[in-house]
C-alpha cells in the first residue's frame, strides 16, 4: 500500500509518499502555498493509493478539504481526528488535541512499546506521552526553539541573533554576550524539555528510562546544539509514518 501522507502545520506543510512504514520520498511546502499547489497532475504522478493527512490550521485545511472534494473525487482520503485515532485520547477536551499531536503519537509506536515519549519540534514544542496501556495521556505545550534564540535579537538592540545548533552546551555560564545568550537561550530550551521528560519519567515509567523510548521529530529538530541531540533517536517522518498507520487502521473514507 502506498500512501501520500500529508502533515499541514503553521508553517510549513510535510509531504511524504509510504510504502509499507517506509519513506519513500518527502518534501516541504508553505503551509499557506499547499492548498494551490496540488494538483491532480501531482498526485496521479505520485502512483498513490489513496491520502492521509492532519492539520493544525483551521483556515488551510478547509481550502484543502475544498480541493480534495472539487478536483479529487474518488481518491480514498482519510483526515486524522481525535475520533478515529487508532490510539485512545485521554484528554479532558480530546477535539483540543492537535492533529499533529496525535499523528506522531501513532508514528512513535512503530518505534517504541508504550510507555514513550514524543517531543515535536515546530513553531511550538510539544512533549507527549503514550502511557503503558498504549493511551495517549496528553503532554506540555511550550514555545518553539525560535522563540527563545530569536526573541531578545528582535526585542534588544545590542543582543546577536544566535545559532542554536552550534551553540557549546558544556558551558554553565558565558564569558561573553554569546556565550551568555547560549547558556541562557539553549541551554535554558533543552533543560525545560528535560525537566518536563524527567517528570513524565516519575510519573510514568515506574523506575525505568525514560530517555532510551523518546523520539524527536519536527522540522526544528536540526536546530538542536548536536551534542544534546547525540545518541538521541531523531524520526523526522514521525508524522508521517503515523498518518500511514492511522489511515490502514481505518482503510481510508471515501470523498
Amino acid at each position: 500500500m502506498r500512501i501520500l501522507c500529508v502533515d499541514m502545520g503553521n508553517t510549513h506543510t510535510h509531504c511524504a509518499v509510504v510504502e509499507d512504514m517506509r519513506v519513500l520520498v518527502s518534501w516541504d511546502v508553505p503551509t499557506r502555498e499547499f492548498a494551490e499547489s496540488f494538483t491532480p497532475e501531482r498526485v496521479r504522478a505520485l502512483n498513490v493509493e489513496g491520502l492521509s493527512w492532519c492539520s493544525v490550521v483551521p483556515s488551510q485545511a478547509s481550502l484543502f478539504h475544498a480541493r480534495l472534494v472539487s478536483d479529487f473525487k474518488g481518491i480514498d482520503a482519510y483526515r486524522l481526528s481525535f475520533d478515529n485515532s487508532p490510539i485512545p485520547i485521554d484528554s479532558k477536551n480530546p477535539p483540543q488535541v492537535g492533529q499533529d499531536r496525535i499523528a506522531v503519537a501513532v508514528g512513535a509506536g512503530a518505534i517504541f512499546k508504550p510507555p514513550y515519549i514524543i517531543v515535536d519540534m515546530g513553531t511550538a514544542v510539544t512533549i507527549d506521552l503514550v502511557d503503558s496501556n498504549g493511551v495517549y495521556a496528553g503532554g506540555a505545550i511550550a514555545p518553539g526553539l525560535y522563540a527563545f534564540t530569536d526573541y531578545l535579537n528582535e526585542r534588544a538592540a545590542l543582543l546577536p541573533r544566535i545559532d542554536p545548533a552550534g551553540a557549546d552546551y558544556s558551558l554553565s555560564l558565558g564569558k561573553n554576550t554569546l556565550e551568555a545568550m547560549q547558556v541562557g537561550c539553549v541551554k535554558g530550551f533543552c533543560r525545560l524539555v528535560d525537566g518536563i521528560i524527567s517528570d513524565m519519567e516519575k510519573d510514568y515509567f515506574h523506575g525505568d528510562s525514560a530517555r532510551s523510548k523518546t523520539v524527536f521529530t519536527g522540522g526544528s529538530v536540526s536546530l538542536l546544539p548536536k551534542k544534546w541531540l547525540a545518541e538521541r533517536k531523531v524520526e523526522c517522518n514521525l508524522a508521517n509514518i503515523g498518518l500511514f498507520m492511522a489511515f490502514k487502521f481505518n482503510k481510508g473514507n471515501k470523498l
